[in-house]
């Protein structure tokens, strides 16, 4: 069998080395690839030591234009300009990351179910933060570190600057906002 050989566009001579079927059954029909996508953000704020639970930093996310959010009060729900304008005694950081508009409407629908249930604060299992990384994972975001805390499969005991350092990490991050406290 002679040797299979293409030029690339600068010249350079490249050698068939193997074939590999990507795909291992008979199903060769044409794939569909979703390319429309939206974002969210996560909007992680520096801690405040006279703050009861914000020792470690607070924890929101924002979906079409609304933040959600929990803190010692409940769950909150506010417009995003609101919201900044509220924290900008804090520094923040926004990570927005690319969802697609069925994960964006799980996450938003996961966050009313949460608020109409009323579950009261826990710094452990009932926090901003965690709450925020249930409602990630719960469309494939990984947004606790496995290695450490109480129990590495669930997002019990989430801190704040965990949660950030472990989504800057992930490929659907579309760029980072800094929201300086004035």
């Amino acid at each position: 069998m002679p040797e299979e050989v293409i030029q690339s566009p600068d010249g350079e001579v490249l050698r068939l080395i193997a074939r590999v079927k990507s795909t291992p059954h008979g199903d060769t029909s044409i794939k569909p690839i979703a390319t429309d996508s939206t974002t969210v953000e996560i909007i992680v704020s520096d801690g405040r030591i006279v703050s009861r639970g914000s020792q470690w930093g607070h924890v929101a996310m924002e979906i079409d234009g609304m933040v959600y959010g929990m803190s010692h009060d409940g769950y909150d729900r506010r417009p995003k300009d609101v919201y900044i304008v509220r924290n900008s005694y804090r520094d923040s950081i926004g990570v927005v990351l690319r969802v697609s508009p069925a994960e964006r409407e799980k996450m938003r629908r996961e966050f009313e179910r949460r608020k109409n249930l009323g579950q009261g604060y826990n710094l452990i299992s009932n926090s901003c933060s965690t709450n925020v990384a249930d409602v990630l994972e719960s469309i494939g975001i990984l947004a606790h570190d496995p290695r450490f805390f109480f129990a590495p499969a669930s997002t019990a005991g989430v801190a704040p600057k965990e949660l950030l350092t472990t989504i800057k990490k992930s490929k659907r991050v579309v760029r980072i906002i800094d929201y300086p406290k004035r």
